[in-house]
């Protein structure tokens, strides 16, 4: 009886021997498509600031990989006119990285933070639409129509106002539901 005991907990003790083996083989690969999947994006981003460092434009970029082998890329530059078309340089970007690192650019996400002129202050007064030293002609373009731009103003009101434009607003709403209906029924009879 004592060896058919030893026998049993001698399998149970392999089973589980076993069971650790694959946990730690399962581990180590987990591992290693991390490290890979890390090094593509690396790469792919490289690859991307590259190209845009050729075509002297200094943008910075992250890249992200949701679906396999399918990359998105999130592309921050200075506002630049050459980038108006940026559906057109997408299509150069996923050739590009197709051809270099043999990986798919799925999509690509532009930000273009706009810097604020430096407010010089001349006796209290501030003059929007500045131009920016040192800025692409893009935006200073931009710039010359801001200042003429109406400033948006906010006032507070009672609460009994806004009350009052509620139930105003949902009774308009109500009578153009009701001739809209009228309207309905007057086309169905007149069909």
């Amino acid at each position: 009886m004592p060896a058919q005991i030893d026998m049993t907990v001698l399998g149970a003790l392999g089973l589980l021997g076993l069971a650790v083996l694959v946990m730690l083989a399962y581990l180590v690969r987990e591992k290693r498509r991390v490290a890979r999947s890390r090094k593509q994006l690396d790469v792919v981003s490289a690859v991307l600031v590259e190209y845009f460092r050729k075509a002297g434009v200094g943008v910075s970029v992250g890249c992200v990989n949701l679906q396999g082998s399918r990359f998105t890329a999130f592309v921050e530059s200075e506002p630049m006119k050459q980038f108006r078309l940026s559906h057109i340089i997408e299509i150069a970007l996923r050739d590009h990285v197709q051809k270099t690192c043999g990986l798919e650019l799925d999509k690509i996400y532009w930000r273009f933070p706009i810097k604020v002129a430096p407010r010089e202050s001349t006796a209290g007064n501030t003059e929007p639409g500045k131009r920016i030293e040192g800025a692409d002609d893009y935006i200073n373009e931009g710039l010359v129509h801001y200042k003429d731009l109406p400033k948006p103003e906010a006032t507070e009101i009672p609460w009994e106002k806004f009350e009052e434009a509620a139930v105003l607003e949902a009774k308009n709403a109500e009578v153009a539901v009701t001739a809209d209906a009228k309207g309905d029924a007057a086309a169905k009879a007149d069909s």
